[in-house]
């Protein structure tokens, strides 16, 4: 990779190594502030703000060392743990929810301009993992991350360098997750893990919350009707952080990953964290090599009344050759099997190599002890260049048909928030109002040649056929763009000590979309827009200490959605139209373990492929409406066993389809049952030794509208394993990690989406070693 200088990579290499050989040392034996100081935040509590009384005589009493006193002698200092800097409640910059029990996930999460909110006052299912869950599960991006969700499924394919998922059975797109709480401003295609905090999954249509999703490409956004990913990034903790990780990932992939946090100032106020990764090598597939990297720097500041954040990263990847989709050809009556694990379908002169620049920017200020303004703002730049064909399988034999195309493409995306948010007391109820402005703007720039197609087969790797010399053939030359922006206004009225709260909002949204055709200007579509007005309200009732009833009703809004030039209707416009969401549940908190369980009913427009290759056409198909309930638990059974995982069950069916040949049918990729169990086991045997597993299991899925091509079931199983010991040098804690996915080795289709499916990952070992200093 290019962007990475030589001696960065030496360096980064240099620190690895040596991390593997640091860990052949012998145990010193455990001590129980391991595990602590592996954690990378202290538990904060989100309080009303201190009297102003305490905080001056506070203030005062530092001010008051003179020279006069410097010169009569004193006793050394004396060391004293560091207090917990107290953010009002209208505030969200400076603190994230505590950690829950057991350390895998959060006790609360954002709910964008309704503030932090904690899991038992939320009135929508929502879950937070962690960067101890990241660390411990050595994941490497947000898809793995996610890969401990029953709501959530990836159904792009792994080892193709994106993250596209599905949600509750809807499509959130890789280019719509968010960052510090701007949707579209995370890296595009695929996010690093190493400088997440935390990985907040709402599921559900969140308009009111965040106003819409810019979408992929800026016009074809679903509008996150299934549910939202939001991205926290790191900041300096009040202790400090001084920590390298050596990482090895099969076939041969080695890197290492570096941490370094500080704070600073009379009373800590300003905090730095730097954030850096770099690995290369061979994959789990054959033939196929990966070179990663990234750098993010965050800094922070946290005064009496004002708080600010600022981050800064840069991502780069360079995968030869990417794996795709497959898509289904007219000649396929039934889904061929798998190709062996680890079989690497993709040319040998295939690339896929993207490029992020991103940054965000937090402001609060307390305007008094009851209100709080804020402000975030981000920009994002994303380049992609890339060579592949796209394999369409052409009958049951598994004859493979591709469009080998060279492209470039840029993203640029500009998002805003800017709101109020304030503390009112009535009589017997309090509340909590919230009133913010949002925008989102996103320019996309296409570019793509296309060759002549070549053939090869599934089962055998094509390593044979040439590059093609001749790209003349010029497919796509567009530029499109996407500008939202929105108000919102929200009330949560509170009574009977917070047992009763009561959400009531509306978000008046406007999306426009325009289209330059460069190869066709016929195709060209002029600026347009169109607003509409998303209510929402949500209802939380505690009946009983530890259990939290909950409802809500929101809608989301379907951006309008620009067929791409690869379809032969290239440049049509879909108008934007409503989602919306009928939700109600149970939570119960056990103060160590907590469970949910939820109803759900959703509806959004379906936009299906339909032709063979060459001819193809996207359309509008009816609504998908999707029900369902889930079942998510998290926490500790005893001291020594963590548990996290749960069920989905899901009936997505079309409706009102074009003649209604359709209706009734299922919705394509939707699995009836998804289940997600994993469980951490601190063994008594052998002090500082945890072992893991994990089982996923998916449902069989519908490939086609006509629910005459399915892909079967499959369950995939993870163990793992991780032992802390004391290091002999600074007796500060190592951790040595090891796991393996997909220990079977299982051949298996992954998802189906729109036309086409996925290849499961094989067998995939990987081990890292962290070393605090």
């Amino acid at each position: 990779m290019r962007e990475l200088s030589a001696k960065t990579i030496v360096s980064i290499a240099s620190l690895g190594a040596v991390s593997y050989f640091v860990v052949s040392v012998d145990s010193f034996g455990v001590i129980q502030a391991a595990r602590a100081q592996q954690s990378n935040l202290p538990p904060v509590t989100i309080v009303a703000p201190k009297p102003k009384a305490q905080q001056s005589a506070k203030r005062s009493r530092t001010r008051t060392a003179s020279p006069v006193q410097r010169r009569v002698a004193a006793p050394a200092p004396r060391e004293t743990a560091p207090v917990p800097y107290v953010v009002p409640s209208t505030g969200t910059v400076g603190t994230v929810p505590p950690v829950y029990a057991g350390g895998q996930v959060a006790t609360g999460a954002s709910l964008g301009m309704l503030g932090n909110r904690s899991v038992m006052d939320t009135p929508f299912n929502q879950t937070s993992y962690t960067a101890e869950l990241i660390e411990n599960q050595q994941a490497r991006t947000i898809r793995d991350v996610l890969a401990n969700d029953p709501s959530v499924r990836a159904v792009q394919p792994a080892g193709g360098g994106a993250d596209g998922l599905f949600i509750r059975g809807f499509f959130y797109d890789s280019g719509d997750y968010g960052l510090n709480g701007l949707y579209g401003i995370a890296p595009y295609y695929s996010t690093r893990a190493n400088f997440v905090e935390r990985v907040e999954v709402l599921k559900g249509p969140s308009a009111l919350l965040n106003g819409m999703t810019v979408g992929g490409t800026g016009v074809a956004s679903g509008g996150a009707v299934g549910g939202a990913i939001n991205l926290i990034s790191k900041h300096a903790t009040d202790a400090d952080i001084t920590r390298i990780t050596g990482t090895y990932v099969s076939q041969s992939q080695f890197g290492a990953n570096v941490d370094l946090g500080r704070r600073y100032g009379e009373h800590k106020e300003w905090g730095v964290r730097l954030n850096s990764t770099y690995s290369n090598g061979n994959t789990p597939w054959n033939r196929q090599t990966d070179e990663f990297g990234n750098v993010v720097l965050g800094v922070d500041y946290r005064g009496e009344r004002v708080r600010a954040a600022f981050d800064v990263g840069y991502q780069a990847d360079n995968l030869r050759p990417p794996l795709q989709f497959f898509g289904i050809g007219a000649g396929v009556t039934s889904i061929p099997k798998p190709p062996t694990p680890g079989l690497n379908f993709q040319v040998p002169w295939a690339y896929y190599a993207p490029t992020d620049f991103f940054t965000t920017a937090q402001g609060e200020v307390d305007l008094t002890d009851w209100m709080t303004a804020y402000a975030v703002f981000g920009y994002h730049d994303s380049n992609i260049n890339y060579l592949y064909p796209s394999p369409n399988i052409q009958n049951n034999a598994g004859n493979l048909l591709g469009l080998p195309g060279r492209g470039k493409e840029t993203f640029e995306t500009f998002a805003g928030t800017t709101g109020i948010r304030a503390n009112v007391d009535t009589g017997p109820i309090h509340h909590l109002m919230n009133i913010n402005y949002s925008v989102n703007d996103r320019g996309y720039d296409q570019n793509l040649r296309a060759a002549g197609l070549i053939a090869w087969n599934l089962y055998t790797e094509p390593t044979n056929i040439p590059q093609p010399t001749n790209f003349n053939g010029l497919a796509i030359t567009q530029r499109t763009g996407v500008r939202l922006s929105s108000i919102g206004l929200s009330d949560t009225m509170s009574m009977l000590n917070d047992r009763v709260q009561f959400t009531v909002g509306a978000r008046h949204q406007t999306a426009s979309t325009e289209v330059t055709n460069f190869l066709a200007p016929a195709s060209s579509w002029p600026e347009t827009s169109s607003s509409v007005w998303s209510p929402a309200y949500a209802i939380v009732v505690k009946p009983v200490e530890h259990i939290s009833l909950y409802a809500n009703y929101i809608q989301g809004l379907q951006t309008p959605v620009v067929v791409a030039g690869n379809f032969t209707n290239a440049g049509t416009v879909f108008p934007p139209t409503p989602t919306q969401q009928a939700e109600g549940g149970i939570k119960f908190d056990a103060g160590r373990l907590t469970a949910t369980l939820s109803y759900f009913d959703i509806s959004q427009r379906s936009i299906i492929t339909l032709g063979a290759v060459g001819n193809q056409t996207q359309e509008l198909n009816g609504m998908q409406r999707n029900r369902g309930m889930e079942l998510n638990v998290f926490g500790e059974v005893t001291p020594a066993i963590r548990v996290l995982g749960g069920a989905a069950l899901i009936d997505g069916v079309q409706e009102k389809t074009q003649g209604g040949i359709n209706d009734g049918k299922k919705a394509i990729g939707v699995p009836v049952v998804t289940a997600n169990i994993g469980a951490e086991w601190d063994t008594p045997f052998v002090r500082g030794l945890t072992v893991t597993g994990r089982v996923i299991y998916t449902g069989a899925q519908y490939v086609n509208v006509t629910n005459t091509l399915t892909i079967p079931d499959w369950t995939r199983v993870d163990l793992g394993a991780r032992y802390t010991f004391i290091s002999p040098w600074n007796g500060k804690p190592i951790i040595v990690r090891g796991m393996v996915e997909n220990v079977a080795n299982q051949a298996y289709w992954a998802s189906a989406f729109s036309g086409v499916i996925t290849l499961a990952a094989p067998r995939t070992y990987l081990v890292s070693t962290t070393f605090n200093f």
